[in-house]
């Protein structure tokens, strides 16, 4: 057996494992002792259904409600260390690191099974062999910002939520979401090839053994260096090989975002197609007419309407084709618009058709963004007659071939490239590199219990027990949902914030009545859930 630290533990992580039971997941707090982080005494009111009374109280509460959630998940013998602390991670007024993560160690050639002279991250590798490989040891390092919410200057207005009921107010962020996604990392969501495409210490990683070029149609064990990190710089090209995640992305993802072009017949077809975070939504009336050629006739480029549009007559009452510059989106756009345009369409710079930041209120037009190669072959082919919709060949996050995408933007991102699915995805993935208001890490895990499956971790087949009572609510269905783990998560906390049967049976109860209305337990559930609870207090 060869046993390897990471240097870097504390962004990303890997995984792979088959066992007989639910994993235990133990938190070893890195505060104790500093009255800081999860040992904070500060007086905070419960919320959003955490009990907790104190600062230090609610952040242990929801990591371990989010360590109770992957633990129903995953099956392991052996019981995985969580070290977790609170540290002043980088941060400005705009931004921040939320929190990072990854395996404290990495093994290959431990057990019968494992695919010779690969590494393994140390929880996986733990539930593989059915026993602690390293014994007093941490499996899984995190860190999560304890800036947020203190220093004025990090996230300026914004604080962490620590309600356990996905309802997040807004200015605020999810915390479980977030001890969710790292975990994740921890877990398996981790690949150690690095930014000049070299494997560590000399030796692929489970992960990157399923990390493939689509353009190439290799897989990272049999490309150079060069070429896995040109594929490390390559949106759209980077994807995902493994079975399961292939399997399950139809029942996740959504069809994907196209341009749709009916005239001329050279250009007719469906282009792939970014969104706007800015303006109105695109859609099949609002991106109806023809597109033209923007012009503005200074700076850089004369085709990008980074200045004042100088063809504002052709443009007016109609969309215009810009290339992508060197300025914001919302300039382009919001110049496009002062010429009378009814919308836009950016031809990007690369490969791929990225989301596209930025704010502006007054922006009243939509906006999307093509590839390169598309946009290329949309003004070879101008004027034409467009409007937008779904491809409903293809899936949005995904290949053409059903293959999901992982995160591989250019220039390369220390911390976030690889180790991530890509942020085209939609509905927005649980293991994206930034958080989004849009998930619920306690009761939908999307794509990333199938990656598990692909690097050989064992999810729970079974459904949700209270004592000896099952529900008969999966603990995890296909396509992530992980109804049956919320159950046994909220069943737990009920248990250990209740001084006796009563209060025990009025907190499962108030959980069947949120979980009936949030349409989280469904038909005869609620009441199967309750009665289990009932038997578990007699």
């Amino acid at each position: 057996m060869n046993r390897f630290a990471p240097l870097a533990a504390a962004l990303l992580a890997a995984a792979f494992a088959p066992a007989v039971s639910a994993a235990d997941l133990v938190l070893i707090s890195g505060d104790a002792g500093t009255g800081t982080g999860l040992e904070d005494p500060t007086a905070k009111a419960p919320e959003g259904q955490n009990p907790g009374t104190t600062l230090g109280e609610q952040r242990t509460i929801a990591y371990q409600f989010a360590m109770d959630l992957w633990g129903s998940v995953l099956q392991s013998d052996a019981t995985i260390y969580v070290g977790a602390s609170f540290q002043p991670l980088t941060c400005t007024p705009t931004s921040a690191v939320l929190g990072s993560a990854g395996t404290t160690f990495i093994f290959s050639d431990f057990a019968p099974g494992v695919v010779p002279e690969t590494w393994y991250s140390s929880a996986l590798a733990d539930a593989i062999a059915g026993e602690d490989l390293n014994p007093g040891f941490i499996d899984i390092n995190s860190r999560f910002n304890g800036d947020i919410g203190v220093n004025p200057n990090c996230l300026t207005g914004a604080d962490w939520y620590y309600g356990l009921d996905g309802k997040t107010p807004e200015g605020k962020i999810n915390f479980l979401n977030v001890v969710m996604h790292e975990i994740g990392h921890g877990l398996g969501f981790q690949g150690f090839t690095n930014s000049i495409g070299d494997f560590l210490a000399g030796q692929q990683d489970i992960y990157s053994t399923f990390a493939y070029d689509n353009v190439l149609g290799k897989n990272f064990p049999a490309m150079t260096p060069a070429e896995r990190a040109n594929a490390l710089r390559s949106t759209t090209v980077l994807v995902w090989s493994g079975p399961q995640v292939k399997k399950e992305a139809p029942l996740v993802l959504d069809y994907r975002n196209a341009l749709k072009v009916a005239l001329p017949w050279q250009a007719a077809g469906n282009y792939e197609a970014g969104l706007a975070a800015f303006g109105p939504k695109p859609t099949l009336l609002s991106m109806l007419g023809i597109l033209v050629a923007a012009q503005d006739g200074a700076g850089l480029s004369s085709t990008d309407a980074c200045e004042p549009l100088t063809n504002g007559a052709t443009v007016r009452k109609k969309f215009a084709l810009v290339d992508r510059g060197n300025c914001p989106y919302v300039t382009k756009v919001a110049n496009v618009q002062a010429a009378g345009g009814l919308g836009v369409v950016v031809a990007n710079t690369g490969l791929g058709s990225p989301a596209m930041g930025g704010a502006d209120d007054t922006i009243r037009i939509p906006a999307i963004s093509v590839s390169q190669a598309d946009g290329a072959k949309l003004r070879a082919n101008l004027p034409s007659l467009i409007t937008y919709g779904q491809d409903y060949r293809h899936l949005q996050g995904a290949d053409n071939n059903g293959r999901v995408r992982l995160y591989a933007p250019n220039p390369y991102e220390s911390g976030s490239t690889f180790s991530h699915y890509d942020v085209s995805h939609i509905p927005n993935a649980l293991m994206e590199p930034a958080i989004t208001d849009t998930l619920r890490g306690d009761v939908n895990l999307d794509l990333t219990p199938a990656l598990f499956r692909d690097i050989g971790w064992t999810v729970n087949p079974g459904n949700a027990a209270i004592g000896d009572c099952v529900t008969n609510v999966d603990v995890v269905d296909t396509g992530g949902l992980i109804t049956g783990a919320n159950v046994q998560a909220w069943n737990k906390l009920c248990e250990a914030s209740s001084s006796g049967k009563p209060q025990y049976l009025k907190c499962m109860d108030n959980y069947r009545k949120r979980a009936t209305a949030d349409k989280i337990l469904v038909g005869s559930q609620g009441a199967k859930v309750l009665a289990c609870a009932a038997k578990a207090a007699k």
